[in-house]
């Protein structure tokens, strides 16, 4: 064989080794029992989603070199779901656990890309252990981890790369195991989002549950000499519907914070900013929270600071971080944790108050922890959140008094009140009686002056008579209303009497009778007329009369029934012998006795309801610093300047009265005490 052939050869079987080389070492489907595996099982002992009691999933972040660990698990004790990774965090997991454990259950093999260890980074199913892992390591996995109650082992896999052009397949490594998978399933469900995890509408409050909030709006700091305080306004305001009103409005003297505040005395034409407080109401219903951290021990759930707290200097250092000063505020050992913008009290329907407590930005002065920015995507803030039960909604009920002797029961039974109303009903209805007086008094005089022109019925004997009452008639015509009205009754007396006398003419008389006397000289023309006129004008009077006297009759029949009434009460009074009288006593006494009873236990049951509440959702937030978006905290706060509408601009130079001086100034009043 020549040089050349020897050459050839050799060059020739190098071409052929790196070519096998190559195709050995690219990643493939391998045909090492693919035909066993393809559709099997992945998990072949794991079929029961619920008997999963904690998952676990293992991040890696490439820029900080660091491991992310979210973990769920579920207490064997009291078979509530937590959150260890976050101190402890209840989760509300139930559901969620269920969805996210059936995402591996029933999963099959489609296919075995690769056995070979060295093709893992190139399919991201490297397996996420810090110690062999460094910064800038590219290929590493999501680690997802199931065990059940007694910490066996369900299923554990990791996540790589989705299959190029077709998103929902995934590369899947079991770890410690070199073979690479590839199987379609949904990984939405094993989400280490914190908020995915649990309970997202904090407070657990309606809106329209909303009676009356409390704002105070003032900032605390932390300097060389201490806490620096500086309070602006409390304001206090009420719901009722949709409409807003102002109950209270107290400024401090910006000079001496500590001074009691003086009220602000507003203007009536001033109107809330109902956007704002509507913006603010909306928060809170809606409030979410985006982390969280435990508390300290020695803070308690209506956020107090007890002695053991204020003498530890890192729980001290870690309220101060977040905005939180324990400050003393009394003799009873525990401090007041003040916050360092402000706080926020909303009373409810059912009796419960929340009170929120605003803290720094979250972030600043955290060791350098920016995770809960990240969470949310921007800045958040620090927040601490009680409840108390507000007494002002159960006030003491209105107790009747139990009567203890009979003289007492019989005050009880029978009021002045009656007696009073009784009579008030008397003054009312006599206007109708003088009314109808006066109507008879018009009428009857009326009736004396018809016959005076009466001249067709009269006797020869009647017109001297007549005309002398016509004189009289005449005479007081032109007299007051005044004297008319004093001298009522004595003419209608007159009248009835004349009106009888006249009555009597008229039977005893001859109806032939001509009247041609005085009347005629006088009235002329009318002579042809007044005898109809008379007639009629006497059988009206006599009508007239009628009523007036059945009128009065029913009242006099009215006022003897209640002296009847009254007398018959009294009789029975007295028929009752003592032992009856105290048997009524007592029977008074049990009723009244368990109405009172009742309203006390209403209330107490109102006021138990409340406090069952309130410790149901301290249990909740009393072990947590709660960190919430910042553009929530901006709808939770509500400057000076925005509590109103609009500005007053009378008067602008002359800052009024009681109002703050370097500030914006308002047109009210002299401050209330």
């Amino acid at each position: 064989m020549s040089e050349a052939t020897k050459t050839v050869s050799f060059w020739g079987i190098a071409l052929v080794t790196i070519a096998m080389a190559t195709f050995v070492a690219w990643p493939r489907a391998t045909d090492t029992g693919s035909e066993e595996l393809a559709g099997s099982m992945l998990f072949q002992e794991f079929k029961d989603p619920l008997a999963a009691s904690s998952m676990k999933i293992v991040t890696f972040d490439e820029e900080q070199g660091q491991l992310g660990t979210f973990e769920i698990r579920k207490d064997r004790e009291t078979g509530l779901w937590t959150i260890p990774s976050k101190d402890g965090y209840p989760a509300d997991a139930l559901e969620q656990m269920k969805v996210a454990a059936n995402s591996l259950v029933g999963v099959k093999i489609l296919d075995v890309q690769t056995e070979n260890a060295e093709d893992h980074d190139d399919l991201g199913v490297i397996e996420p252990k810090l110690e062999t892992l460094e910064v800038g390591d590219e290929g590493v996995g999501r680690l997802v981890t199931f065990k059940n109650d007694k910490q066996e082992t369900l299923a554990s896999l990791i996540i790589g790369d989705p299959v190029k052009d077709d998103e929902t397949k995934r590369y899947v490594r079991i770890p410690n195991q070199d073979p690479v998978y590839v199987v379609k399933f949904d990984d939405g469900p094993l989400t280490t989002k914190f908020t995915d995890w649990i309970e997202d509408d904090l407070l657990q409050m309606s809106s329209i549950d909303i009676e009356q909030i409390e704002i105070k709006d003032y900032t605390a700091e932390l300097g060389a000499g201490g806490i620096a305080l500086v309070r602006n306004y409390t304001a206090l305001v009420d719901q009722e519907g949709t409409k807003w009103s102002l109950n209270k409005l107290m400024e401090f003297n910006p000079k001496n914070p500590m001074a009691p505040p003086k009220e602000v005395q507003v203007a009536a034409d001033k109107e809330l900013n109902d956007t704002k407080l509507n913006e603010l109401k909306n928060a809170l219903d809606d409030l979410k929270i985006v982390g969280v951290f435990r508390k300290p021990e020695g803070v308690s759930s209506t956020l107090k600071a007890s002695e053991d707290l204020t003498s530890n200097q890192d729980a001290v250092t870690s309220l101060a971080q977040r905005g939180f000063y324990p400050v003393s505020m009394g003799t009873d050992g525990e401090a007041e944790i003040l916050s360092a913008n402000g706080e926020l009290s909303v009373s409810i329907n059912n009796g419960v108050k929340y009170v929120l407590r605003f803290g720094n930005v979250a972030g600043i002065g955290d060791d350098g922890d920016s995770a809960d920015e990240d969470e949310a995507g921007g800045v958040n803030r620090y927040l601490f959140v009680t409840t108390v039960v507000d007494e002002d909604k159960f006030p003491a009920p209105d107790l009747q008094a139990v009567p203890q002797t009979l003289e007492e029961l019989d005050a009880l039974l029978n009021p002045p009140e009656v007696e009073a109303a009784a009579a008030d009903e008397m003054e009312e209805e006599e206007p109708l009686t003088g009314f109808e007086d006066s109507e008879e008094s018009a009428t009857e005089q009326e009736m004396e002056q018809q016959p005076a022109t009466d001249n067709s019925d009269m006797t020869e004997e009647e017109p001297a008579a007549d005309a002398s009452a016509e004189g009289d008639a005449s005479a007081e015509e032109p007299m007051t209303e005044d004297a008319s009205t004093e001298e009522a009754s004595t003419e209608d007396a007159s009248t009835e009497d004349t009106i009888v006398e006249e009555g009597e003419t008229e039977v005893e008389g001859s109806g032939e009778a001509v009247g041609s006397g005085q009347a005629q000289d006088e009235t002329a023309e009318e002579s042809e007329e007044t005898g109809d006129e008379s007639t009629e004008d006497n059988e009206s009077t006599e009508e007239a009369d009628a009523p007036a006297a059945d009128a009065s009759e029913p009242a006099e029949s009215g006022d003897a029934a209640a002296e009847m009434t009254e007398d018959e009460t009294a009789a029975d009074d007295t028929q009752m012998t003592d032992e009856e009288k105290q048997e009524r006593l007592e029977a008074e006494q049990e009723k009244i006795t368990k109405s009172n009873q009742r309203l006390l236990d209403e209330r107490k049951d109102r006021l138990k309801e409340a406090a069952n509440r309130v410790a149901e959702l301290n249990a909740r937030f009393a072990d947590w610093y709660y960190v919430i978006p910042e553009t929530t905290y901006t709808q939770l706060r509500i400057q000076r300047n925005d509590l109103f509408k609009s500005e007053e601009s009378a008067d602008a130079g002359t800052p009024p009265q009681g109002a703050l001086q370097g500030g914006p100034q308002f047109n009210f009043g002299a401050p209330g005490n």
